[in-house]
């Protein structure tokens, strides 16, 4: 019996460390590489474009557009604002483009390795410079013909909003980065907590009775809600048709499944329904732990807000929609 007792608490003091060591090694391998960014010259406001999927059916509001300028460049560029991503990266086929038709950008554009150095952007009025930025082996190979065409050459991160406040006026494609909330909007809005522990917004809303955490993902931009199959299941209205999509991220294929919902979220004294919710297939294992290890109900892309004014106020802690 007592040798029975010691190999049992053995067993219980292994499944301990295994179960801590497990902790910080998840903790460890999602925390992003320190802030790059400095940001300068605030506030900024600029009128954002919408990106038309590229997979059938087209979604007109896949991707939410910045424009930004860059030295030695004078096509205005874009990337893509994706509070999803912790850190702002560049796309080394775009960066490639850009060198072969303005040489002026070719020492300041050219990766070493997966890395370019000492990145200068605008924003508005305001000046974003980077000592480093990580590149990706994505985006177009060449320029588009049409100058009106929105070129992209990166992704705009979470990194942006470092301290700062974000205000998203999606009626009329405005988006704002300041120090403090406008007093006119802070008077109207309905505020839940944030955090941005690791560069990730996550807020906390009321659904189906329940507090939840919701990352808010600018980069999930044609949806609502993504949840969970089960939790899509609850959620799905009875006998409504399923919008069966391909869909793609960063390279890897993904196919999501969208349906009516009845169901809202409450943010303090406001109610904003979901309109549908959506599950996906195809996301990476990395992705798949990071939902079960964060504790996270779902992820909320723009659709959710595409009647609204939303603040999203870093210093603060707090996420709102404005009335």
């Amino acid at each position: 019996m007592k040798l029975f007792r010691n190999i049992l608490l053995a067993v219980l003091i292994l499944l301990l460390v295994s179960g801590l060591g497990g902790y910080f090694y998840m903790r460890k391998k999602f925390e992003p590489a320190a802030n790059q960014l400095v940001v300068a010259g605030l506030p900024a406001t600029l009128n954002f474009a919408w990106h038309a999927s590229g997979v059938k059916p087209v979604n007109p509001h896949a991707g939410l557009l910045v424009p930004v300028t860059l030295p030695g460049c004078p096509r205005t560029c874009y990337l893509q604002f994706d509070t999803g991503s912790p850190s702002t990266l560049l796309y080394a086929n775009a960066l490639a483009a850009l060198r072969k038709e303005y040489p002026a950008t070719a020492q300041r554009l050219l990766p070493q390795a997966d890395t370019v150095r000492d990145v200068t952007f605008t924003l508005d009025q305001a000046t974003v410079q980077a000592h480093w930025l990580r590149t990706l082996q994505y985006g177009a190979t060449e320029l588009p013909t049409d100058n009106t065409e929105h070129f992209i050459i990166g992704t705009l991160g979470a990194d942006v909003l470092d301290g700062r406040v974000l205000v998203i006026d999606y009626a009329h494609q405005r988006i704002s980065l300041t120090t403090q909330v406008p007093d006119s909007l802070a008077r109207r809005a309905a505020f839940v907590p944030l955090d941005y522990a690791s560069r990730r917004i996550i807020l906390t809303a009321q659904v189906q009775g329940q507090d939840e955490k919701l990352l808010f993902d600018s980069g999930s931009s044609a949806f609502s809600l993504i949840t969970s199959h089960a939790t899509w299941q609850q959620m799905a209205q009875p006998q409504a048709p399923v919008l069966t999509a391909a869909s793609n991220s960063m390279g890897r294929k993904l196919t999501t499944y969208t349906t009516a919902t009845t169901e809202a979220m409450q943010l303090n004294h406001m109610t904003v329904p979901f309109g549908d919710v959506t599950y996906v297939e195809g996301t990476s294992l990395m992705q798949n732990t990071l939902m079960r290890f964060s504790g996270m109900g779902g992820m909320l892309g723009n659709k959710a807000f595409e009647q609204h004014t939303i603040v999203l106020d870093v210093p603060g802690g707090r996420f709102g929609v404005v009335r």
